[in-house]
């Protein structure tokens, strides 16, 4: 039940029936892929309950007239457009949607994810057809929300462990071929720089690292584990707190190029040579770290290709040409450069 209104939400009727909340969502709006009974069910459940479902999202759900428009609500940390990352990912985005000659309406959320004040007042005064949600949560009521709504939606990440919800993310074994290239050099003492924590994708790429290096019979020391931000500031930050260990690492994994860079400017002011006493890993291969000094060994996996299936994926679903969670998972390339090396 919601606590600011007294209101029984679709949460709250998933929760009866021991089902997911899109399960739950399609079920109430009678889709086609959901067993009658299931639906019988999930309607006697709602009303026993006294659910009454987000009227105005679905007024603008079910409406004649199309708004030939998606939503894309930024955080504040993005308004700028310095992430490189970030800027070619909307990029992306934005040249497919153009291209079938839809807008992208871009708001700014001055609010936390749990405050859907942003989403609420573009489903009502913006009409857009669907949006694309970025920065995603291990568990991120935006889903919940939109889900409840019955409004289309692909999500940058996958959320939690077992979602049933359109995303686009990385393969499981994502980080393997870094850490595999690292640990053929003869790195032990591997460091992992991480995005926040609570975000979808930092936790699912550590679990990446994690599973390779354990696989390869290597232990994962937690010390060696540093929560950063996204950017190069955090990245040099964490890179200093490495370096002032007695036993530092000769290897470290960031999980973005922009911490990567961060760490090689680092590793730069502290006199500490790349790649001769410290090999250093990115993620994204953006155009920045192809020119950095050294080299920066990464993964390529295009930002601007990551924003073209979120465009896809999110147009496929409001047109309803697509299955009903279409979940794509994008695989990585190894780019070696001159930023890793045998340890000496």
């Amino acid at each position: 039940m919601d606590p600011a209104n007294g209101r029984v939400t679709l949460h709250d009727v998933a929760r009866e029936l021991g089902m997911s909340v899109t399960q739950t969502s399609r079920a109430l709006n009678d889709k086609w892929d959901v067993a009658e009974k299931t639906k019988e069910r999930a309607r006697a459940v709602a009303a026993e309950l006294g659910y009454v479902p987000n009227l105005e999202a679905r007024r603008l759900k079910t409406g004649s007239v199309r708004a030939d428009a998606i939503g894309l609500v930024l955080p504040q940390s993005e308004l700028h457009f310095s992430n490189a990352f970030f800027a070619e990912l909307l990029s992306g985005l934005v040249a497919t949607a153009t291209a079938k000659q839809v807008e992208v309406r871009l708001t700014v959320g001055v609010a936390p994810a749990s405050d859907f004040k942003n989403y609420e007042q573009a489903l009502v005064w913006r009409q857009v057809d669907g949006f694309v949600l970025v920065r995603t949560e291990v568990d991120d009521p935006r889903i919940g929300f939109l889900a409840e709504a019955d409004f289309p939606f692909v999500a940058f990440g996958r959320g939690c462990d077992n979602p049933d919800f359109p995303f686009v993310d990385d393969v499981d074994h994502v980080m393997s071929p870094i850490v595999e290239h690292l640990v053929a050099f003869g790195h032990r003492r591997i460091a992992c720089i991480i995005e926040p924590a609570r975000f979808s994708m930092s936790h699912h790429r550590f679990l990446s690292f994690e599973n390779a290096v354990t696989g390869l019979g290597i232990a994962v020391d937690p010390d060696l584990i540093v929560e950063a931000d996204f950017d190069e500031d955090s990245g040099y930050t964490a890179a200093q707190k490495l370096f002032r260990r007695s036993d530092r690492p000769t290897a470290i994994v960031a999980q973005n190029d922009l911490l990567a860079l961060g760490v090689l400017g680092a590793a730069r002011d502290a006199g500490i040579r790349v790649p001769e006493e410290l090999s250093v890993t990115g993620f994204d291969d953006i155009i920045a770290g192809r020119y950095a000094t050294p080299g920066l060994t990464t993964v390529r996996r295009s930002p601007r290709i990551v924003g073209e299936t979120l465009c896809l994926q999110l147009l496929d679903l409001v047109d309803e040409t697509s299955e009903a969670n279409p979940q794509v998972l994008l695989e990585g390339e190894i780019v070696v450069r001159d930023s890793t090396g045998p340890v000496r």
